[in-house]
């Protein structure tokens, strides 16, 4: 299993991601009519196209979902984050109760 993302892991993650290009990334076309680069993305070593294909469609999907998985990882620490504080506040003032306070 991975090793749960650090805030450090996420925040590096998320500078990488926004100095990425905007998409949507398009193939582009070599002069044999194969597809040669998606976006910033070269792949002048393959010219199997059944190989080729799928990489560009993940690479496609990858620039736009990437962010959104991102993220969601970071709306959900903060969640966490303030879940695990009410928790907290919770038990103290139960502690108070029962002594009286």
């Amino acid at each position: 299993m991975p090793e749960p993302i650090s805030p450090d892991y996420l925040r590096k993650t998320q500078n990488i991601v926004a100095s990425v290009p905007v998409g949507p990334w398009e193939p582009t076309s070599n002069d044999y009519g194969l597809p040669d680069s998606c976006g910033p993305i070269s792949y002048l070593e393959c010219f199997d196209g059944t190989v080729q294909q799928p990489v560009i469609q993940f690479v496609q999907h990858a620039r736009e979902a990437l962010p959104r998985y991102v993220g969601e990882v970071s709306r959900q620490a903060n969640e966490i984050k303030l879940l695990k504080a009410t928790i907290e506040q919770m038990r103290t003032a139960d502690r108070g109760a029962r002594h009286g306070r």
